[in-house]
């Protein structure tokens, strides 16, 4: 019977797989996942530290929807600014990782989406945060894309712990000019490890 070619599936969910171990001997595009994929986890470990950290004096029963913004009691030892900043390079970083696989599967079949519609469709919260956040403040711009909520919101310090795991986007900014109402409600909630477990299942499953 004849040996089936091998390959390595890229994504589990939209089955996307390419020929070949291609991670066996890494180079290009399968190197830069491969580098994105350690710092990702690397992130989501000191995370998950914190959060475990936060959720026993805050919420350590585990039955509330605890939404606490800036230095509560209990949390003024806590490395804020770099988990802030962790929040910023795993948003860039996630964003990297599944617009690469979103441009291999195009390259394949150029029926499948384009990379930019990918990305939105794997981690659209993510996606919003980087755009409007990480990759630059909005508020460092006038991109007619952005409103003056998201402008204000990019730039306030964005933490907010919720039930077990810290948040950006939890707290939303609203705005009002000559009438017109804004608000930041693109800017969705999202945490590290719960955006990161659902990477797992798409992308890393073993």
């Amino acid at each position: 019977m004849k040996n089936e070619e091998q390959t390595t599936i890229l994504d589990h969910i939209d089955n996307i797989s390419v020929p070949g171990d291609v991670f066996s001997e890494p180079a290009n595009e399968y190197w830069a996942l491969i580098c994105l994929r350690d710092g990702l986890e690397f992130l989501y470990r000191q995370v998950v530290q914190i959060d475990k950290i936060t959720q026993s004096r805050l919420n350590p029963e585990g039955k509330m929807k605890y939404v606490a913004y800036g230095n509560v009691p209990g949390t003024e030892d806590l490395p804020k600014p770099l988990l802030t900043c962790s929040f910023h390079w795993y948003a860039v970083s996630a964003c990297q990782y599944v617009r690469t696989v979103g441009a291999i599967a195009y390259k394949q079949d150029n029926s499948r989406p384009i990379p930019p519609k990918y990305v939105e469709a794997v981690i659209p919260e993510v996606l919003a945060f980087r755009d409007k956040v990480a990759a630059h403040f909005a508020w460092t711009s006038k991109h007619s894309q952005d409103n003056d909520a998201e402008r204000l919101a990019s730039i306030i310090p964005p933490l907010s712990f919720v039930e077990d795991s810290w948040h950006v986007g939890a707290m939303q900014v609203a705005t009002s000019k000559g009438g017109k109402l804004n608000t930041s409600e693109s800017i969705k909630p999202w945490s590290i490890p719960k955006v990161h477990n659902k990477m797992a299942r798409r992308y890393w499953p073993h």
